[in-house]
């Protein structure tokens, strides 16, 4: 049996809970369109049936400029998609940015299947179609891929809002892993055959189904109760904070959630784009809480995650595996992998062990796995079978597994959580950016330095989440358990707060005390530490007092 931050039963907690958990599922479907994205595209490019459609030849060179255009193209359209959120976000709202993220991914993907029907005998004019339509499914991923997190947080109960947004990370992870096992699958049905183009036409076309279950299952959900607030829409946002957290509109806890978020909405007034921007800089204090989204999304990329989505096989290879295996290992059982341990997380670590206990100790496991495998790297140039071998492959599937537990789920929740609710689309826009513009330097530096600096590509990585690892220690405060209004209290001294949460690295935080027990309690922490009024709002806090 385990226990959320609050104590309460989770298996109960899910069936009190039931409509906060089915908006978040209906929502997530976009973070499985992101990762069917990301690892589709991988098993279909080197099979014959493909290059031969658009005129890839066997020159390495040329074809690896046309083979790395195919993939940045979609990411520089998530790029602009991700940018247009900071206003479609809070100009639209989060649901319809998200139906029309979901719209444009589906008329780009199913439009990626059409080449060869519009060009016959033009592989380059089909091959320029096809980038025009990776940019345009890209376009609808990124609209969806900061909404996603958004929606997710501000439609939460706080006690769950941890799980319910790394649920985001889930569904990505299912994503990839789903759309290597339907490439695996269509290449034993027709091999290699240069002549079976349906092998990457219903690859591309299966892509398109994580969209039309986003479109479906978002129709019958509301909308989020915090920009409804925002619009004024106050009855609105109570109703269906009601819905989210099964209780009637009369519930006490309910009504002081309503209440705190309709104090937060009435006390500012609503900011144009370059006033957010104006806002996010006004003072210190302000510009670090909206750089948090870009800080936390690109140290997320530079611990090295994607390199190894992209090229697991390729290090695979390295550590003597066969072309084969190399496939199996690196993509199919890798991604098995990450959806487990990824549930784990969910389940039993986000909320009940908080995100900065998630972030150090998923971190360090992370570095510790990058430099060993280094060192196997540098002692084994050119792949050498021994007893290590062993040992550098069970590092690679703990790599994975510390960051599954940690830099994975949490990310999503410390992004959201941490920015002021007015000038959330700006920041969440913003950190969408910082992730794309990370991934796409990492993975077109990546196969540069496996080639180059073979062992040293392991050393970078394991050097950059080291220096994330202190980031979290020294200037991340722990921000499960608060109200998202709350959460500003925190950074008041964020270095003394940081370093405050960090005794609980090693043990697990005491449960969670509610509002009523808290206005009964105003004192002092036994170590001298003065507890804010922030702390008093919230319902429920990560320590007994702060």
């Amino acid at each position: 049996m385990t226990f959320n931050a609050d104590g309460i039963d989770t298996h109960k907690d899910f069936i009190r809970s039931k409509s906060a958990y089915l908006m978040a599922v209906s929502a997530s479907w976009g973070g499985m369109m992101f990762g069917w994205t990301l690892g589709m595209i991988g098993g279909i490019l080197p099979r014959q049936a493909f290059k031969r459609s658009f005129g890839i030849g066997d020159d390495p060179i040329a074809s690896a400029d046309i083979v790395g255009w195919i993939v940045v193209i979609n990411q520089l359209g998530c790029f602009v998609g991700a940018l247009m959120t900071a206003v479609l976000s809070d100009r639209c709202g989060r649901k319809k940015t998200l139906l029309l993220g979901g719209a444009i991914y589906v008329i780009g993907s199913t439009l990626q299947v059409t080449p060869k029907i519009f060009y016959t005998d033009a592989p380059k004019a089909a091959l320029a179609y096809l980038n025009l339509t990776r940019a345009i499914a890209g376009i609808g991923v990124g609209l969806v891929s900061p909404v996603v997190p958004t929606y997710i947080s501000e439609s939460s109960p706080k006690h769950i809002r941890g799980r319910l947004t790394g649920m985001y990370q889930l569904f990505l992870v299912f994503g990839i892993a789903g759309s290597f096992w339907v490439n695996y699958g269509l290449f034993e049905l027709y091999g290699d055959d240069p002549q079976k183009e349906a092998l990457w036409q219903i690859a591309f076309g299966i892509q398109a189904i994580p969209g039309a279950l986003l479109l479906y299952s978002m129709s019958y959900q509301h909308e989020s109760p915090r920009w409804l607030a925002e619009q004024g829409r106050l009855d609105d946002m109570q109703h269906v904070l009601a819905k989210l957290r099964g209780t009637t509109e009369n519930d006490p806890e309910g009504a002081t959630e309503a209440y705190a978020i309709k104090k937060d909405v009435q006390s500012r007034t609503k900011l144009t784009l370059g006033e957010q921007a104006k806002e996010a800089g006004s003072s210190k204090r302000m510009l670090y809480r909206c750089s948090i989204p870009m800080i936390v999304m690109a140290f997320g990329q530079l611990t090295g995650i994607n390199a190894m989505n992209y090229y697991s096989p390729t290090v695979f290879r390295q550590l003597g595996l066969s072309e084969t295996a190399a496939g199996l290992f690196g993509t199919g059982i890798y991604g098995v992998v990450k959806i487990i341990v990824t549930i784990v997380a969910l389940a039993m670590g986000v909320e009940q062990y908080g995100r900065k206990a998630l972030l150090v100790w998923g971190g360090l496991g992370q570095a510790t796995c990058m430099i060993f495998i280094g060192i196997y790297v540098l002692l084994h140039p050119h792949g050498e079978w021994d007893l290590m071998s062993y040992l550098a492959i069970a590092s690679l599937y703990l790599y994975i597994t510390f960051f599954s537990l940690g830099w994975s789920v949490a990310s999503w929740a410390v992004m959201t959580e941490c920015v002021p609710n007015h000038l959330r689309s700006l920041t969440m826009a913003l950190g969408m950016v910082s992730m794309w513009s990370t991934t796409i330097l990492v993975s077109k530096l990546t196969p540069i330095f496996l080639n180059k600096i073979s062992w040293g590509t392991y050393f970078i990585f394991g050097v950059a989440t080291l220096v994330a690892v202190l980031w979290a220690i020294l200037l991340y405060p722990e921000t499960g358990g608060y109200a998202i209004e709350d959460i500003h209290g925190l950074f008041e001294d964020v270095v003394k707060q940081s370093l405050h949460y960090n005794r609980y690295l090693l043990r697990r935080p005491p449960m969670r005390r509610g509002y009523t027990h808290l206005r009964e309690n105003e004192e002092a922490d036994s170590d001298g530490f003065e507890p804010t009024r922030a702390s008093f709002d919230s319902a429920t806090t990560v320590d007994r007092l702060l």
